[in-house]
């Protein structure tokens, strides 16, 4: 969460956010960048060309996530590769990803910048409780497929959200 608040760390433009994401500082020299939908080199252009031809050039532009691993769990190669798989079983059939995996800190971690609107249909992706609780059931199971350890869900009755909805063990729910 602390993250999430550090002004160093946010953004307020697409642009910045991939910008910062595929920092060659942290990502290898660019041998950690993959397009899911885009070619990684024209995401921001792409995207936009995205928003454009749908009219949905206002209002949320993308979105930024962040995926980060225990230290010295996960190779480079396959954190990269478990972030391209998230990003594919999350958004891979409607929207543009950029997917890039840092190397700069103690833990490794995948950022994802997210376009907001299908390259598809159109429509604005639904950043909400239950896309993150579909985000998190994907996330975990696919580092249980790796053996790697995740962060364990916490009931709660305040969400609202009766997660076992969300968590079909086939990762088939597409919200």
């Amino acid at each position: 969460m602390e993250y999430v608040k550090n002004k160093d760390k946010t953004f307020n433009s697409l642009q910045s956010t991939i910008n910062y994401a595929t920092n060659t500082d942290k990502t290898e020299k660019s041998f950690f960048v993959t397009g899911i939908n885009c070619d990684e080199k024209y995401a921001f252009e792409q995207m936009n060309r995205t928003k454009k031809s749908f009219n949905k050039t206002g209002g949320v532009l993308g979105y930024h996530g962040y995926q980060s691993f225990k230290e010295g769990e996960v190779s480079p190669s396959q954190a990269h590769e478990i972030g391209i798989q998230l990003a594919n079983e999350m958004w891979g059939d409607k929207y543009e990803v950029i997917v890039t995996t840092h190397l700069n800190t103690k833990c490794l971690h995948n950022h994802f910048v997210v376009n907001s609107v299908s390259f598809v249909d159109g429509k604005k992706f639904n950043s909400c409780r239950q896309t993150t609780a579909q985000l998190r059931y994907l996330n975990d199971s696919i580092c249980n497929e790796h053996g790697l350890s995740h962060l364990d869900e916490k009931p709660s009755t305040k969400s609202g959200i009766d997660f076992s909805y969300y968590l079909k063990s086939d990762r088939e729910y597409k919200g």
